[in-house]
This record gives structure tokens, sequence and C-alpha cells, in this order.
């Protein structure tokens, strides 16, 4: 169901401006006026009694830190479009006491779009530029009660600690931070903020006599809970170094070009970590994660005023040591630096944005007394999920592999599916493989339901979804890859399917129509989508892209036939005619010319009636995987693509370097982790799922061959290769739904496949997460006997398929010779023999 409007009785609030009345204009110069700004906000109240409640939402323009008596609430918003601004739940009961309370909040505007947040729009963005925080509740308390709600009895102060003049990137603003001009003990019931003037209010008159002018005309409460959080310390000090300072303009530059020598002139010592600087000598001390995480950089100091301490991170080492500094896209992002100048003692400083990392580095200037180095750490964070899923088999090898995915998969979500949580933490439409990985690890649903509906959001006036929402991206304009509406089309399908949820086709299948009335606007006479606008993406690799491109179409074709089951939840029976009959032609003109019948192979693309010279992986995989190819088709296409002799691992783009040698007539390209997804697919559609399981050692064991527990984005690891990228861990959706063999065949798990792949293992084990609970499945070999334990949940029932050459024996102790047995909830024990 579409989201209800939020019945509002609070007001948002900002610093004290001169607002004038909404002006008729493409931009309000306000923005930039509020760009990297930091305001502090405080309510004192008093509450007499027992408190037995206080509920509240909250939401701010950019990025807020909620305290209650100088206790750290919270954080948020969420992710998510200014035309449904998402509101944070709060019970601050546990918080407050009888008598005196503070609420206090730090809030920050951005000023520009990033790669999670959309700068406001319209009136209001017109009017009041960007800032603003806005919270509304109230404390039940003994016979009486207290709002919270935000108004001009808060007060507030602009914080003069951040620098305001330094660059930004995707990934929002460096961080440059004066502890000296921070009001100390801000947040505790006992600060005097008398001084502090009265918040303002944003609302304005409207135009004409309409109604007045305010922030967010459509407030929404978070579909997701709140993210996780705890502390964690590097795994160790990699090394101290010296170096002499070399200033210049920009702080990331100037860490960059400060060679690394031997402590000689500083003096610096573990245990407590201690640092003397002198002159323009600084330490530079380099820490590991022992794993790339996400989460707050924590420091714990205590040292002179006037100290400097620049914080940089990364995923890599450079060769002399340092730290190869990443954030951002290379070449569209300025590089991320960080700076913290001491005030005098003991002190505490946490960065406001969170960084994904394995590597920190700190540089330590102007100290010539003594700095303690109490506790470098990182407050870890990231979307509350539980492992409910699990897998073991008897090779190690495909355990660390499977557990890598997971571990991957979990530092990429947070209040929506990032691709990486390095280097953008945009939410991109690949998100479509996140998801297929969570509901076989987590089997949660709400991040995967948020996300489709916020890309939903993003739906241009043609129809097209955009490749990456909220965000930048989304509202720039600049690019977008015509089939990550594809995969938007196809995640809704799989909600359906692994879930059960009915409810959200509902509110989005009108964007599905008209999202597939794009498309079909850009049907050539031959029946193909063909020279699609924007970037055709496909994969990381070097494919003819141009013209009728085969993967594209086999994409249309599974969207197509999504669309088609859709449109029957929705009971819409001429859309679902129209759907499938656009399918079965766009299959027809793809196999009558997309297909080199001297090769046995599909193209990679056709050009003014001229099939194209290059043939790949992906082409082929996506021709299998969605049933597009004749079954007589797989077998020659599934050896040619397989064969190593002629596979290439081609440029990830065109700025990859000199291209491989690549022989156009013979060799095949190989598919990055990515589209190996789809390769993965077309096997299991071809019931060749051991072959999944030699893929998996044969591509991903290098991944994990230097000790990593993340997966990297591509197969070539690069100084801008994302080293935790959440669309690579394919293989823990292939092992447990091939080799433990759990496969959905009705809407959420009502009914499932059990056929469990052997390959040339001796024993698996594992837990699979259903919309009912956990499917346990525990198998073994012992010379010419198979065994299976199933326990299945309540309100769902199975088919078991016996794996070849095995023919089942015994169900429960009593003799069968079924090939397929109907299992019911509860645990069974079935035996088979060759």
């Amino acid at each position: 169901m579409p989201e209800q409007k939020f019945p509002r009785r609070a007001e948002w609030i900002w610093r004290p401006r001169q607002l004038d009345g909404p002006a008729f204009a493409t931009e309000s110069l306000r923005v930039a006026e509020e760009a990297n700004r930091y305001v502090h906000f405080r309510l004192d109240i008093q509450v007499a009694g027992t408190i037995t409640s206080a509920k509240c939402l909250a939401s701010a323009d950019g990025r807020y830190q909620l305290y209650v008596n100088g206790v750290l609430a919270g954080r948020g918003p969420g992710r998510c479009s200014p035309s449904q601004q998402s509101l944070d739940d709060y019970d601050l009961a546990g918080y407050l006491r009888p008598g005196r309370n503070v609420i206090a909040v730090l809030a920050h505007a951005y000023g520009r779009h990033t790669a999670w947040y959309e700068l406001p729009g319209w009136e209001h963005g017109r009017a009041f530029g960007c800032g603003g925080f806005f919270l509304q509740g109230e404390v039940i308390a003994g016979s009486g009660s207290v709002r919270l709600d935000t108004g001009p009895q808060w007060r507030c102060q602009e914080s003069a600690a951040w620098r305001r003049d330094v660059p930004s990137n995707s990934l929002g603003w460096m961080e440059h931070y004066d502890a000296r001009r921070a009001p100390c003990g801000w947040t505790a019931t006992d600060y005097d903020d008398r001084e502090w003037p009265a918040a303002q209010v944003l609302r304005l008159p409207g135009r004409n006599f309409s109604g007045d002018v305010v922030p967010f005309g459509m407030m929404v409460p978070r579909r997701i809970p709140p993210m996780r959080e705890a502390l964690s310390v590097p795994a160790r000090v990699v090394a101290m170094h010296e170096t002499d300072e070399v200033p210049t303009g920009d702080l990331a530059e100037q860490i960059s070009r400060e060679r690394l020598r031997p402590l000689t002139r500083c003096a610096a010592s573990q245990e407590p970590t201690t640092i003397r600087t002198e002159g323009e000598r600084a330490v530079v001390i380099v820490y590991d994660c022992g794993e790339v995480l996400a989460g707050y950089i924590h420091l714990d100091l205590d040292g002179p005023a006037g100290a400097i301490v620049d914080v940089v991170h990364g995923e890599q080492l450079l060769a002399g040591g340092r730290v190869r500094i990443f954030g951002g896209i290379d070449g569209f992002d300025p590089v991320p630096a960080h700076r913290y100048v001491l005030r005098e003692g003991a002190q505490s400083w946490e960065r406001f944005e969170w960084s994904g990392l394995r590597y920190l580095q700190l540089t330590i200037r102007r100290c010539p007394r003594p700095l303690r180095v109490g506790k470098v750490a990182l407050r870890e964070t990231g979307y509350p999920v539980e492992a409910v899923g699990s897998f073991e088999c008897s090779d190690p090898l495909l355990d660390r592999i499977w557990q890598a995915g997971a571990t991957t998969l979990r530092r990429c979500m947070h209040d929506g599916y990032v691709d990486c949580p390095s280097r953008e933490q945009r939410q991109w439409m690949d998100g479509y493989l996140s998801a297929r990985i969570n509901y076989v690890t987590f089997g949660d649903a709400r991040l995967a339901a948020q996300m489709l509906s916020q890309v939903a959001q993003s739906q241009q006036p043609d129809g097209l979804t955009m490749m990456a929402a909220p965000g930048d991206f989304a509202r720039l304009g600049f690019t977008n890859i015509p089939e990550f509406c594809l995969y938007w089309i196809m995640m809704i399908d799989d909600l359906v399917l692994y879930t059960g949820e009915r409810g959200i086709v509902r509110e989005l299948f009108p964007a599905v129509m008209r999202a597939l009335c794009w498309f079909e606007r850009h049907l050539d006479d031959e029946g193909l989508l063909a020279d699609l606008p924007h970037w055709v993406f496909v994969d990381w690799a070097e494919l003819d892209k141009r013209g009728q491109v085969t993967a594209v179409n086999a994409h249309f074709v599974a969207a197509l036939r999504a669309a088609t089951r859709l449109a029957d939840i929705c009971r819409y029976p001429h859309a679902s005619a129209h759907f499938d009959a656009l399918a079965e032609r766009v299959c027809a003109a793809i196999n009558a010319l997309l297909w080199d019948p001297e090769r046995r192979l599909y193209v990679d693309a056709r050009q003014r009636g001229v099939r194209g010279p290059r043939t790949s992986q992906q082409a082929n995989a996506a021709a299998i995987a969605y049933g597009v190819a004749p079954p007589g088709r797989w077998q020659p296409m599934l050896d040619s693509i397989l064969d190593e002799t002629r596979l290439v691992l081609t440029r990830c783009s065109e700025r990859g370097g000199a291209a491989p040698h690549f022989d156009e007539q013979h060799n095949i390209t190989l598919a990055q982790p990515f589209f190996m997804h789809f390769v993965h697919r077309a096997l299991r559609v071809a019931g060749q799922q051991d072959r999944i399981v030699g893929q998996i050692r044969k591509r991903w064991a290098d991944m994990l061959a230097h000790g990593e527990t993340t997966l990297r984005e591509t197969w070539q690891r690069t100084p801008t290769t994302s080293l935790c990228h959440a669309w690579s861990g394919t293989p823990t959706f292939d092992l447990s739904t091939d080799v433990l063999g759990v496969t959905p065949l009705a809407p959420g798990f009502d009914r499932m496949r059990i056929a469990p792949t052997l390959a040339d293992l001796d024993w698996a084990q594992g837990r699979y997460p259903t919309p009912h609970g956990v499917v346990e499945i525990d198998w073994s070999l012992d010379d010419a006997w198979f065994r299976l334990e199933v326990r299945l949940p309540d309100g769902c029932e199975a088919e078991c398929i016996c794996p070849l050459p095995y023919r089942w024996q015994t169900i429960n102790g009593a003799p069968t010779a079924d090939a397929s047995l109907a299992l019911q909830p509860g645990t069974h024990c079935l035996t088979a023999c060759r």
C-alpha cells in the first residue's frame, strides 16, 4: 500500500536567518549559504513522576545525532527521497529520569547532493535552501505529559568547530574539526545554553492565498530498523614512521606527498601509545583492522591544545607502507582526508560520517609535549541482521567462500544496499543480487522492499528508473544504466517468490508498466531493443554493446516474464497477455538475428544488420538463463563458454590499459563476478549444478588467497577496485541453492524443491531461511549410500528429488521407490543407493 501522510504537529527548525518568501527561481541561493553547516539544538524539559513512555519521531534535512542527557540515542535519517522524507521512531523513556532532562541534537546540512542524500526542491528548497531538524514526540509520566516538539522553544547554536571551506565528494564533506572551538559538554543537563538563540521555525506564507510553505510535504516512518553499532579496535599497529611536513593547499595531497622514514627526531612508543613531535616533523601511525569494516572512526586522546591528528583510510597499503587513500570515484571525487585539532587534556572524537576501510593512518603533528593515544577504534555500523542461514561441507575452501560472501553482504547492508562501503556507498540497482544473497543468509526482506520503493520514486517522466537511488546520481541526470531498470522489475518478482509479499506489487505495478513502455519505445522494426540511450553496462568487461545487444534483450525477456506474473497478481489480464506475447516475440527475434549458426553461439551484438564477431559468457549465459535459447542449443553453448582455452579476461573499461589479445573468431569474453551470477543461473537451468561448484573453486579461490574475508569487485585487483563488493557474493547464493538444494516453487516457500547437488563433496549441511522458519539440510555419502535429513518448518511442503545416480530406498524407515518424494512439515530421514 502507498505510504500514508504523517499528521505533523511539530515544526521544522534551523538556525536563525532572515527568511523571505519563496521566489520564482530555478535554484535557491540559500543552499550555498547552508553548505556544510553543523548546528547544535537543545530542549530543556522537566518531567514529574514515573516515566512510562517517551515516543517520538525525528528527521533532518541532512543527517543528525540525537542525545538524551548526554547519551547518544540515535542517528538518522535513513537515506530517502525528499518526496518521502524518512522519520526515525524512538522511545526515549530509558534515557529520561524524573526532574530536569535535556534533548540535544547535532544536525548537518550538506548543501549538495551526495551518494545517499538529495537536496530538497520546489518551494521548500527555494524558501529555506537546505538544513533543518524535526522532532515530534511526547513524554508520558505520572498523570501528565510533556511535549518534545521542535519549535521556537528549542535553542540552537551554529557550530564553529567544523571548517566549512573544505573539499567534498560523493561521500560528503571532509571533516576538519577544531575541538578548541567546540562547546564542551553541550549535550549534558548542566550545560548553560541561556546565551543560545531560539531556533527558527521553517514556515512561510504560501503564494496567492495558498497554504504555508513548510519543509517536506510528505513524511513517512522508516521501513527498516535502526542500524547496529558496536565499538571494535584495530587488530594491530602496522608501523610507526616519521615524516617531514609538506604543506599544500589540499590535505589529502599533502599526506600523499609526505615521505615516510624511520623515527629519528620524533619520539613514539607503544602500550600506551605516546607521541612527541619536533619542529616540522610529524609521526605517522598505520593501523590494520584485519579486514574491511564499516564504521565511525573513533579516537581517545590526551594531549596539548593545538596538536593535530590527520586521518586517512583505505582498503590497501602502498609499497612504502602508507595507506592508499580510497574514497569516491577515481577522477570524479576529491580524495578524502580529515583533521582533528586537540583542545587541552583528555578528549574523544568520532567522525560524523561512517567510512569503509581496512587500514587507518594517523599523522600526528604539532605536539612538542607528549600526546597519548588512548584508543583508536571503529564504531562499526550496519544493517542489523542475524546469521540465520549457514553452510558447511567437506571442502573448507567452499565454506570460506560462502562465509566471505555473507560477510561482504553484511558490510554492504546499511540504510540501503550499498555496492561497497568504501568507494561510493550508493544504492545501485545491482542490489538485485544483494537481495538474493540476503534471502539465503539472513532472510530479511525489509531492506529490499525499501529499495524497490525508493527506486520507483526515482522514475523519470519517460518511465525509466535510475541506476542508483536515492542520491546524487538519481538527481543529477548525467548518465543512467537502462538494464538496471530491468533488474528492478525482476527484483520485485523475486521479493514475491522469496517472501510471499504481494502488497508491494500493487504499489509498484503502475511504475513497472511505465518502465516497460520505455523499453517498448526502443524496439526497432526487427523487434529488438537497439541503440539504447545512456550507458549500456552489462558487465565490467570488454563486450560489444552497440546496436542490438544480446544480453540486454535477454534481460528484457526476463523482465517481461516477471511483469507477466506481477500483472497476474494485480489481476490485469490484458497487461499479462501483452507482456507474455511481447516476450515471445523478442525471444524469436534474438534467436533469428543474434545466433551464429556456424559457431553455435550468440554474438554480443548486431549492428546495421550485421552480427558482430565478438562472443561472450555474458551473452550466452543470459540466453540460457532466461529461457531464450532453445534447449537443443544449450550443451554446445555451455561447452564453448566454459572452455578455458577460449576464455579471455578483458579490460573492465576503456581506461583499463592495453587490451589483451582477443581472437574474435575463437575467443570468448570471461564474465566478471557480477555476471557470473547469470552464468551459474544458466548452468542451473541446464541441470548442470555440479559445474557451478567447480566454477566457484576456480574463480573465487584467488579472492581469499591473501587472507581476505570479503570479496572484491572484479577478478583484477587494481588501485580503484573495491575489495568489499556485495555483487561478488554469488557463491553464497549458489551453494545454499544448489549444494543444499533448496529452491522456492511457490511464493513465500509455501512449496519448495529440495534437490541437493553432490558434485565431488562427501557431505554438506546448512540452514536456509524462509518466511515459515528455517529449513535444515544435512546430507552425506557413505560408500554406495546417500543419506539426507531434512527439517521443514510448519506451513510449507517440499518436493524432494533424489540426486543421480542414486535412487530413494527409504523415507523415515519406510521403503519407497519414488524418484520424487512429497515432504510435509517435520523432520525426515531419507536414504538412497546407486
